[in-house]
């Protein structure tokens, strides 16, 4: 009877050290669980701060107000390095200071850390171009709309094709104006500038048609100055007049209602 007894024990003893084991790798691994949330909540809260940060840096770089841009920037390096868009913005406001050197590694920075990115590839094409670094720049306004969540690829469409112009590329300048309206019809710059193309071959039914749309909203004097010249090669008086009486009312203190005036 005692054999049985101390048999009995020995298998509780046991039980309760293989239990003691079981709740001792339950409590590590929920530890490990409650440490893994922790870190992911740090780094959440640092990427907001970080963010934070960027967006005012964007305001006071929209303010031209270049000191405080930098310090809100970086900043948000300093909170967390692996926030991309704070260098994409000290890469703006360097380009702005025309610290070349200082902005172009900032933007392969920018780039580096977020490689889709759209709004840093962006940005870097519009300083290469602004630099003449034109087939560099129309690389990165197309890896800008390779992205299918870009919200704007109307306007690296539409820089890379003035770009193009720039480059003297005149068919694919058109190619990708005539994309950047596919995304955005409404387009008052795209609209501008493919329809300049179009009036410079000679082609003024084509440029009236590409401008007629964003006609209908606020043109701007350039655009209404390219609108009363394609309606005068059409022979158009009546439209032609129309949209002269529309600068001079709109924009009587403008370069193209003086070049009116002017007779041109």
């Amino acid at each position: 009877m005692m054999n049985n007894l101390n048999f009995f024990a020995k298998r509780i003893n046991a039980n309760s050290l293989k239990l003691g084991v079981l709740f001792c790798t339950v409590a590590l691994v929920f530890s490990g669980c409650v440490s893994q949330v922790q870190k992911e909540k740090s780094d959440e809260n640092l990427k907001a701060r970080a963010r934070a940060h960027t967006d005012l840096g964007a305001i006071y770089f929209q303010q031209k107000q270049f000191e405080v841009a930098l310090e809100e920037f970086n900043q948000a390096t300093k909170i967390d390095p692996s926030f991309g868009l704070a260098y994409n913005g000290l890469g703006l406001v360097y380009a702005a200071l025309r610290q070349d050197d200082i902005a172009n590694m900032h933007f392969k920075k920018a780039i580096i850390i977020e490689p889709s990115n759209s709004e840093s590839h962006n940005n870097y094409g519009s300083f290469l171009c602004a630099r003449s670094r034109y087939d560099e720049s129309i690389k990165e306004f197309l890896e800008a709309v390779k992205n299918p969540l870009y919200a704007t690829p109307a306007v690296a469409y539409t820089n890379a094709g003035i770009c193009s112009m720039r480059n003297k590329d005149t068919a694919n300048a058109e190619a990708y104006l005539q994309k950047a309206l596919q995304f955005e019809p409404l387009s008052n710059m795209a609209a501008y500038q493919l329809a300049t193309i179009q009036f410079n071959r000679n082609d003024a039914l084509s440029a009236k048609t590409t401008l007629q749309n964003v006609m209908l909203g606020q043109p701007t004097p350039e655009m209404l100055w390219l609108a009363i010249r394609i309606e005068r090669a059409m022979g158009t008086k009546d439209a032609e007049a129309s949209y002269s009486l529309q600068l001079r009312r709109q924009y009587p203190d403008s370069e193209q209602a003086k070049l009116l005036q002017a007779g041109k």
